[in-house]
């Protein structure tokens, strides 16, 4: 039996750093929650699992597609409140019933709560980016957490500025591939003033740094969506229309604006495979018409994917733009945000040729932060865990 052992232990030595090659590779094809549970086999496994190699090799194969990765829909910030996005995507006309079938899919999260910082509940969903979630808390502090593994990081109070009846504040989060680091955006803009200054905190050098003397436009949306390296929100014309916004994380700096398919009124802007999308409700009609494009930067892109009316939901409303958002986009359906009522409610749209739907939560406060979809990864807020190393 010992000369057994010596011949295993000669033969590990020998293999050791194939094996342990072998083992990253079989680990990185996991989800996120097996691998938080594996950390606990062992030390060797821990220190490899929490290695920054193996976190971005894990989500290197999760955007491939080699990895499973689980997409969650937060909805509610207090309590933290999320619906399995893949359940919600795979969900067919029949399982509705009662909404027993879409109410299996709520899950309350762990907020992290830290004594350094006051928490009275109003919390604002910022953005997310590689299964990183931004959120302000309070207007006193801006926490980076990942909902999956727990982990979380207080930001250094943004630099103060003076705040009137006739300012306000525009965020987003991101990630610059080019430096290797997140990014939080803290926009203020004045429009009394015509002014906008820029807060841009870096997660590598852990300031914050300012840009002002920004040509001022009138934003529709207050939340960046991510894309493509830059931030997007939607701005008002003077003359009238919408156009789209960018913000470039390397360069730090607007980019020229993004053209929208033609020249009206757009709202709501979300991501859906990837692809920049947008909300049209033409004047004189009750339709909703979702509006993507499919080539970055090329009006010529722009199609229309979506199209649907509530008419058959809410006859007795004639302003439906004003009640519904969509939030996100399935296979055959539309999830929306319902505010008609007295309370809100998330409302799947789930077959768009015979206009079904079904309340899927009824929740008690304004979501005037918008939703945050994040993806479950092992990418962590702490600044130390990660460092530059390309993976292929």
């Amino acid at each position: 039996m010992g000369h057994g052992d010596a011949v295993l232990r000669r033969v590990h030595t020998d293999f050791g750093d194939y094996e342990e090659d072998v083992i990253a590779e079989i680990l990185a094809r996991l989800p996120v929650k097996s691998l938080m549970r594996f950390r606990c086999v062992c030390k060797s496994w821990r220190a490899l699992i929490c290695e920054s190699y193996f976190v971005k090799k894990h989500l290197s194969y999760g955007e491939r597609g080699i990895t499973e990765s689980a997409h969650r829909l937060i909805f509610m910030l207090d309590p933290p409140l999320v619906l399995d996005y893949e359940a919600l995507k795979s969900m067919k006309d029949d399982d509705y019933g009662d909404g027993a079938a879409a109410q299996f899919a709520v899950t309350q999260l762990d907020f992290p709560v830290r004594k350094s910082i006051p928490d009275y509940g109003y919390r604002v969903g910022v953005g997310s980016c590689n299964g990183l979630v931004c959120v302000q808390v309070d207007l006193e502090a801006i926490m980076l957490w990942n909902p999956c593994t727990r982990d979380s990081k207080v930001l250094p109070k943004p630099p103060q500025v003076i705040n009137s009846e006739f300012s306000y504040y525009f965020y987003g989060f991101g990630y610059d591939s080019a430096s290797d680091d997140y990014k939080v955006i803290r926009g203020f803009a004045d429009y009394l003033a015509k002014k906008i200054m820029i807060h841009i905190f870096s997660l590598k050098t852990g300031s914050w740094r300012t840009v002002e003397d920004i040509d001022y436009v009138t934003l529709i949306t207050q939340q960046g969506l991510f894309l493509n390296g830059a931030l997007h929100w939607l701005y008002n014309l003077p003359e009238g229309g919408s156009r789209i916004l960018s913000f470039d994380l390397e360069a730090e700096k607007f980019q020229k604006t993004i053209p929208l398919p033609y020249d009206d009124w757009f709202y709501d802007p979300l991501i859906y495979k990837n692809c920049l999308c947008v909300l049209a409700c033409p004047a004189g009609t009750n339709t909703f018409n979702i509006w993507m494009m499919k080539e970055y930067g090329d009006k010529e892109s722009w199609t229309e994917v979506v199209q649907f009316s509530l008419e058959k939901y809410a006859a007795h409303y004639h302003d439906f733009r004003s009640y519904f958002t969509p939030v996100c986009i399935l296979e055959n359906g539309v999830v929306l945000i319902d505010e008609m009522g007295e309370c809100e409610h998330l409302m799947v749209l789930s077959n768009l040729k015979e206009k079904e739907y079904k309340h899927v939560v009824e929740v008690a406060e304004n979501l005037e932060f918008r939703t945050v979809i994040y993806r479950e990864t092992l990418v962590s807020p702490d600044v130390h865990t990660y460092k530059t190393n390309n993976v292929s």
